[in-house]
């Protein structure tokens, strides 16, 4: 009797080891994603974005830094242009910077608790647990999400697929339309948590003129020192200044998307002396006004009452004064602004379809 309790006893606990080695269920792995997200006091990324909803796909590299309780710096650099826009968040509140331009705005904002972004990992790992109709599919070296996409900012994003490795470090992201086209791809080449920062990490000020002695180029230049540089040197920075258009050339871009019911109904230039500005004029139940000029420096010197939105391949301001929104951003070396009554959505649909060929004026 004492033999066969002894068995019994040894077959149980073999059964139950072998349970505890074997797959986690994905209540167990929702589960490590939920204390990963408590626990978790800083961390830095680097990846690749690529956004597929142009004419063509536009390639950004994009680096994220995250602090508790509500340090971030992301860092977004056109590939092709080499240009680089910075969101940025700290005790002083949330700021879009674009050093190049000498453009920087402040706001009072809690950002990005009300809008998830794909290259940030806390809302990857929100997307998955809040998500209870997700799939998990367990491989050998990685787990494979998929989820509803929650990107207020983008209604046409209606589910992604996640890849995490076994330490729930994030891979790849894809996000699906509704026919389940692949709309922004991020593949991150690296993820470090619980890393550390130096003191101004997030400090504005430092963030605008570079790290690493290495300043960022800007519109104004000192011309005493410009005077001590060799000829290439100032003929490179002019270049970069330029952004590689000649004198006062303007790119100007049509928007892909236009709401039903609406068409443009002329297009004007007015001389500025900042350069030329085009002014494009759309009729419809709201009419609305497309603006595109040369980039002008703008300094936070106190925080606009709007807030910042992801406009996928890049970070724009959109602002209401007088019943109007008003939704400024740069691209490829333009200014626009878009003014009117239309609801949001379509303000930054029409925003997102700037793509394709540009015309010089």
């Amino acid at each position: 009797m004492r033999r066969i309790t002894w068995v019994c006893v040894v077959l149980l606990s073999a059964i139950v080891f072998l349970a505890g080695c074997g797959e986690k269920t994905p209540e167990e792995i929702v589960s490590d994603l939920s204390k990963r997200s408590e626990k978790m006091e800083s961390y830095k990324s680097k990846g690749t974005m690529t956004i597929n909803s142009g004419t063509a796909p536009q390639e950004y590299k994009v680096e994220v830094w995250f602090k508790k309780p509500h340090f971030y710096r992301v860092s977004l650099t056109n590939t092709k242009k080499d240009v680089t826009q910075i969101l940025l968040r700290n005790d002083e509140g949330v700021f879009v910077l674009t050093p190049h331009l000498e453009k920087s705005f402040r706001f009072q904002s809690d950002w990005p608790e009300n809008s998830g972004q794909v290259y940030l990992y806390e809302s990857l790992l929100n997307s998955i647990i809040d998500d209870s109709t997700r799939k998990v599919t367990p491989t050998e070296k990685q787990y494979q999400f998929e989820v509803a996409a929650n990107y207020p900012q983008n209604q046409s994003l209606v589910s992604q697929q996640i890849w995490m490795d076994r330490k729930y470090n994030p891979q790849k992201v894809q996000v699906l339309n509704d026919e389940e086209k692949v709309m922004v791809e991020v593949q991150f080449d690296s993820f470090e948590a619980d890393t550390s920062f130096d003191k101004d990490a997030f400090d504005m000020e430092r963030n605008m003129t570079g790290f690493a002695g290495r300043s960022v180029p800007t519109l104004a230049k000192d011309k005493d020192q410009d005077k001590d540089q060799d000829e290439d040197q100032d003929k490179d920075k002019e270049q970069e200044t330029a952004e590689e258009k000649p004198d006062n050339s303007l790119d100007v871009f049509t928007p892909d998307y236009i709401p039903e019911g609406y068409k443009a109904m002329n297009e004007t230039t007015v001389e500025t002396p900042d350069g030329p500005a085009v002014i494009t004029r759309y009729q419809g139940e709201k009419p609305f006004t497309l603006t595109q000029r040369q980039p002008v420096a703008v300094e936070a010197s106190a925080p606009v009452y709007g807030k910042p939105v992801d406009l996928g391949y890049t970070v724009g301001i959109l602002l209401e004064r007088d019943g109007k929104k008003h939704l400024s951003w740069t691209y490829e070396g333009t200014e626009l602004e878009l003014i009117g009554a239309l609801p949001e959505e379509e303000l930054l649909q029409v925003a997102e379809s700037v793509y394709g060929q540009a015309e010089e004026k």
